[in-house]
């Protein structure tokens, strides 16, 4: 989603603008109060490089493995397209589960990530635990865009004039 749009919509993709819904996630200035939220604005934290939230809404092994460098230099060398939320879910009071696709271009090529995200609720905050892809996806699936097709970003242009 390209930088002009953030005020309208949130890079997250909610109705709302950047600044009232993950900005103040972002500046510590409210914490996310359902999966959905935090998965939300660790999407607009990837596509704004902003490593440091990730990192800090991380518990156990994800923690662990992440790599913030390696992060960062990922998530600034791709456009980020959009976010879908195909369902979100609390399994319990601690813990909930959220479906999502996230779309970027790596290069000139458009690509998915579909995952189901697990979230825990740990000294009065949520946490992203784990990840899984589901049986009939894998990471980074190719996805085809027509270029008369309406851009993913959200801009309402034909692909081809926006990020084609």
């Amino acid at each position: 989603m390209r930088k002009e749009h953030y005020n309208d919509r949130c890079i997250c993709g909610a109705d709302a603008g950047y600044s009232d819904c993950c900005s103040p996630f972002h500046l510590n200035k409210r914490i996310p109060m359902t999966p959905e939220e935090l998965m939300r604005s660790r999407y607009s934290a990837y596509a704004l490089a902003n490593t440091n939230y990730i990192k800090k809404t991380m518990l156990g092994r994800p923690l662990i493995e992440f790599n913030e460098s390696e992060a960062k230099a990922w998530s600034e060398s791709v456009i980020w397209l959009g976010l879908e939320v195909i369902s979100a879910r609390n399994e319990s009071m601690d813990r909930g589960f959220v479906e999502f696709i996230a779309r970027f271009l790596e290069g000139s090529k458009p690509r998915s990530i579909h995952e189901i995200s697990e979230f825990k609720w740990v000294d009065e905050q949520w946490y992203y635990v784990n990840g899984t892809y589901p049986e009939n996806h894998k990471k980074s699936l190719p996805m085809k865009i027509g270029r008369n097709s309406p851009c993913p970003c959200g801009s309402h242009k034909k692909f081809k004039n926006c990020h084609g």
